[in-house]
């Protein structure tokens, strides 16, 4: 139990750290992203004025003094003028191309940077992003141009190498990547400490409970028994008058109450601290089970409720058969305590993916919806009227929990089809598991 809490300790703990980090790391990675590229966007914003300002001040020539004058724009800002489809008229590179060799330019010269960020320019009218051109990183500046005489609408776009600000991106997240690592591992290893320095009190004082527990259980037995025993005594006395008989009966009657609640004590107890031990061994629960119902059997008859069971095959599994005869009998009392004359318990053994399932359900007064999530908590009572009328600990199914998980089992409760309670056990199959013929007797 320590240990789950302590792992959980320590999970919340680092995930809650893990995600500081995270949104610390994605913040200042922003904010450099950013800043880093405000001083290539100003220096483009730059490039596309001047272009502006010449088309305004000389048209569509502007488109010519852009492409030939060199003093106009630089090599590491090339350029192209494309429509809004996306097919280039101008280019910086294919210019180059022509006035270097002379011949018609090749395709590639006239490739727009990115067709998505003409599409996005041509609704907003403006986009900054960085794409990868030849290999290498670039930031590139799309714009609507302002329309000249003659000239449908043009869209520009102007390029710098981003390769330097990509390395050094690169650069941030790999330390960010590592300081983080560094960071979840350090939180790990705080928590950790940290929560078995807080869980050492905490067990300590589970631990006096718990030993307190199991010495009071055991000390209570031989007062009991001796009330018991004196009760009796009482009882058999012919001076004994007969309204003190019926007193000498309740308390009978109220001291087995209290050993079975001391046993059932113990029993968790010892449970606690690992005293009780589970001896795994093949264990035919198809006899168990017809055993066990053969003898609840009779007292259902008694209180007028009719049952059945359901053995489909041989089903082995590796377990404690004392235990296994005790968690059904816990399940069937159970279910005959609650299910009033008239009413149906049945019992279902059976495999379902390679497990062995044990169903026991019955008709009964069945379990409120908002009950169900608590019923295996120690002294949880539904019903505590008719649990004490019955005899009941409110401790049953807290046993019946813990037999089940010790064989490494689940259990559950969940309301019937038709009313009532139905309780599911799956427990694993013995190795070497073999099966037979089914029956089904009531």
């Amino acid at each position: 139990m320590f240990r789950q809490a302590r792992w959980r300790l320590v999970a919340w703990n680092t995930s809650i750290v893990a995600l500081l980090l995270l949104l610390i790391g994605g913040a200042v990675y922003g904010f450099f992203s950013s800043n880093l590229y405000n001083g290539v966007d100003r220096l483009l914003l730059e490039r596309q004025q001047r272009l502006v300002d010449q088309m305004s001040t000389v048209g569509a020539d502007a488109v010519n003094e852009y492409s030939f004058n060199s003093q106009f724009h630089e090599p590491e800002y090339p350029a192209l003028i494309t429509d809004t489809s996306g097919r280039t008229d101008l280019s910086t590179a294919c210019l180059s191309w022509m006035t270097a060799f002379g011949t018609t330019c090749p395709a590639d010269t006239k490739t727009p940077f990115s067709p998505d960020a003409i599409r996005a320019a041509s609704t907003q009218g403006q986009d900054f992003r960085t794409v990868t051109r030849n290999g290498e990183a670039e930031r590139v500046l799309t714009f609507v141009a302002p329309p000249t005489l003659g000239y449908p609408t043009e869209v520009v776009q102007i390029a710098h190498s981003a390769t330097g600000e990509e390395n050094a991106l690169s650069e941030l997240r790999r330390l960010l990547l590592f300081g983080g690592f560094l960071g979840v591992l350090f939180a790990g290893a705080c928590g950790l400490f940290l929560a078995n320095k807080s869980l050492v009190p905490i067990r300590e004082a589970f631990e006096r409970q718990r030993q307190f527990t199991a010495d009071a259980s055991h000390e209570l037995r031989t007062p009991l028994a001796l009330i018991r025993a004196n009760a009796e005594m009482l009882g058999r006395s012919r001076t004994l008058h007969p309204e003190d008989s019926v007193l000498s009966d309740e308390i009978i009657e109220e001291t087995d109450h209290l050993n079975r609640l001391v046993s059932d004590l113990l029993t968790l107890a010892r449970a606690d601290t690992g005293a009780l031990q589970i001896i795994a061994k093949p264990v035919d629960l198809r006899s168990v089970v017809s055993d066990v119902h053969e003898d609840v059997r009779l007292i259902a008859q008694e209180r007028g409720i009719s049952s059945g069971v359901s053995l489909n095959g041989a089903v082995m599994v590796a377990g404690d058969e004392g235990r296994l005869r005790q968690l059904l009998l816990i399940l069937l009392d159970n279910a005959i305590k609650y299910t009033d004359s008239g009413g149906e318990v049945n019992v279902e053994l059976s495999r379902a993916e390679n497990r062995a399932r044990l169903v026991v359900e019955d008709t009964g007064i069945g379990i409120p919806k908002a009950d169900l999530p608590h019923i295996f908590d120690r002294f949880y009572r539904v019903d505590r009227v008719r649990e004490h009328e019955s005899g009941g600990t409110g401790l049953g199914l807290s046993i019946a929990q813990w037999i089940v998980q010790a064989h490494h089992g689940s259990i559950r409760a969940e309301e019937a089809a038709g009313g009532g309670t139905k309780f599911q056990v799956d427990l694993p199959l013995a190795p070497g598991k073999s099966s037979g013929g089914g029956s089904k007797t009531s």
